[in-house]
């Protein structure tokens, strides 16, 4: 693998929401299966290997495009406001980037605490 590429958008957008204050974990939102099995044909083909977490569906088109992640959150505050502000997070990401919003931007809660 070649350092010198660019991570691709669902891996950037998960380290974004790693650092999202009250965010302690990002879980994947596709089942582990085929995100296993995809990861095995990326390696035979010699392509990046890695399993995204958070789920970007088209990428070339800000009409369409949806983002998707499920975090855990911590206990210390409301999971409502972590939600909020990892919403926000991904939504300033594009805002930031100069790049149009996703039609769709969606946090799910998979685990408080």
């Amino acid at each position: 693998m070649n350092d010198d590429t660019d991570d691709d958008l669902p891996t950037r957008l998960t380290r974004l929401l790693r650092n999202v204050d009250g965010v302690h974990t990002v879980y994947a939102t596709k089942p582990l299966l085929p995100s296993i099995v995809g990861a095995v044909v990326e390696a035979v083909r010699n392509d990046p290997v890695g399993m995204h977490l958070v789920t970007v569906t088209d990428p070339d088109d800000s009409d369409t495009m949806t983002v998707t992640a499920c975090i855990g959150v911590s206990a210390d505050e409301p999971a409502t406001m972590i939600c909020r502000r990892a919403h926000d997070a991904l939504l300033a990401y594009f805002t930031d980037q100069g790049q149009p919003p996703p039609a769709t931007i969606q946090v799910k809660i998979g685990r408080v605490g």
